[in-house]
């Protein structure tokens, strides 16, 4: 019984790949490429996926001076841009970003429309699938009409304006992806994503159903016969949610009958002639049997535009004080306090273990007072905990320094290949969906630790502590920090944003 269903599940996903692989080749027509050398870069403004455009663009204005840069985005990342620009004159004194700024709502904004994202935190499997099930057509849908069209026209006009011989695109700005798909452009897209969450559906026999976990899985690799079946329901559960989904279906009728006729394409990574410029690289994540030709693996994409004393003399020379545990799970997240109250009792913990120092990224959600802190907050008054709400030194730079010891995250990627590229061990405090893949992945690479599986995503303090220290001095450290510094040998072997830049200037020089 259990080998017919693997037989029937391995058919369902030739099925699906056959299905996604011709509707693509149904639309494919040859790209249009203008102005030779002339790049334009459209992004939405939430730094957990533009983070790696704004990476390859510093490179880009840095080390290839004949192209020509357009940068169209949101006014959120207006002051990235400057400061990459500013950054690269020392390098090129010629560098210049040319801004273009959109007028109306960011995906950004569309999040705190509805809230925030404290809703999708959810436990691994059913439930954060189906949390996750429902936002994936949220983020595809976010905009309303009127926003999405306007979003849309002004991508189209500044594509017309500039005539770019190839336009780079962010998988999230949906009014930017339809406008460049609508009038055929040359394009390509950066990606943060986990090469397994992006192809593992083309892997060969089926291997998306039966051998990579779900992307909420939370389920370890290699997945456990036993859990086979499991993972094997998730994963055909998502893909009929998505592949049926009626805020899909029904924006895209809606845009289509104002005058979008490809709106909401949910195929393009399958078009062979359309690049996808991946900074997850296969020595860091899970073993893949196939990854298509119009990938690009170019390494970690992390953002490094000056040395960590250049932006912040004060923050670097604190981290000098002793080894820093940098605690940050990325831009979106918020603590409201009862996670707050464990996290500083964590901290407290391994302050009193350990002769070290924590800088700790917090963001507050709602109104609360610094109650929360309890016995962390001597360590506020001694200068060995210090909290920020947002970090003035870019987290490559802060780990340049070689003064961070362990990086906590969410498992985010950003997060995630910042401190692979570091070569230095995570713990790892997954809170949704993708989070709990990367997680696992630390795991099985051997360079982090995930605490709270079984409460997760939810802590307990002593745990928290136990991974801090583990991970800091442990029985395991060592070894992990082993493993973290041959793969960020392999991630710097690949290039980077250098790399990732110069493929953008080549597609540049395509143009006419």
């Amino acid at each position: 019984m259990f080998r017919r269903a693997v037989v029937v599940f391995a058919i369902l996903a030739a099925l699906v790949g056959v299905f996604l692989a011709r509707q693509s080749a149904q639309e494919d027509e040859v790209l249009i490429s203008g102005r030779n050398n002339t790049v334009l870069i459209v992004t939405d403004s939430h730094h957990g996926m533009c983070n790696a455009h704004l990476a390859t663009v510093s490179a880009l204005v840095e080390n290839h001076p004949s192209v020509e840069v357009h940068y169209a985005s949101f006014s959120g990342i207006a002051s990235d841009i400057e400061r990459i620009s500013e950054s690269a004159k020392a390098v090129n004194p010629e560098a210049k970003i040319h801004w273009h700024q959109f007028e109306g709502p960011s995906i950004v904004d569309e999040i705190k429309a509805i809230g925030s994202l404290l809703e999708i935190v959810t436990p691994p499997g059913m439930p954060g699938l189906q949390a996750f099930a429902k936002m994936v057509p949220f983020f595809m849908t976010a905009w309303s009409d009127e926003a999405h069209l306007s979003l849309y026209q002004q991508t189209v006009d500044i594509i017309q304006e500039v005539d770019p011989a190839v336009v780079i695109l962010d998988s999230l700005l949906r009014p930017g992806i339809d406008a460049a798909v609508n009038l055929n452009r040359t394009r390509a897209y950066i990606t943060p994503n986990a090469l397994v969450d992006l192809v593992s559906a083309v892997q060969p026999r089926g291997g998306h159903f039966w051998k990579y976990p779900g992307i909420a899985s939370g389920l370890p690799f290699p997945i456990p016969w036993k859990d086979v079946p499991t993972n094997m329901y998730q994963q055909l559960y998502f893909i009929i949610k998505f592949l049926t989904s009626p805020a899909i279906k029904n924006k895209r009728s809606s845009l289509q009958a104002k005058g979008i006729p490809q709106a909401v394409n949910l195929f393009e990574m399958y078009r062979k002639d359309v690049p996808w410029i991946a900074m997850s690289y296969p020595e860091a994540g899970y073993p893949l049997e196939y990854i298509p030709d119009n990938f690009r693996i170019v390494g970690p994409l992390v953002l490094d535009v000056a040395p960590a004393e250049t932006q912040s003399a004060e923050l670097t020379a604190w981290i000098k004080k002793a080894p820093t545990i940098l605690v940050n799970l990325g831009s979106a997240f918020r603590y409201e306090e009862p996670r707050a109250v464990v996290m500083a009792e964590a901290i407290a913990a391994v302050l009193d273990a350990a002769d070290v120092q924590i800088l700790w990224k917090l963001r507050k959600s709602g109104k609360y007072g610094d109650d929360f802190l309890g016995l962390a907050k001597k360590y506020v008054d001694e200068g060995r905990l210090r909290l920020e709400t947002w970090l003035d030194v870019d987290p490559t730079s802060l780990y340049n320094t070689g003064d961070i010891a362990v990086s906590v995250h969410h498992g985010g990627a950003n997060c995630f290949y910042e401190a692979v590229l570091a070569g230095i061990p995570s713990v790892v405090l997954p809170l949704w969906a993708d989070h709990y893949n990367y997680a696992q992945t630390a795991e099985y690479l051997g360079v982090g630790i995930w605490p709270n599986k079984k409460t997760a995503p939810d802590w307990e303090a002593a745990a928290l502590a136990e991974a801090f220290l583990e991970a800091l001095s442990g029985n395991k450290s060592i070894t992990m920090r082993q493993n973290a510094q041959a793969i960020a040998q392999k991630g710097h072997e690949y290039g980077g944003r250098k790399l990732a830049a110069q493929l953008v200037a080549e597609l540049a020089a395509g143009g006419k």
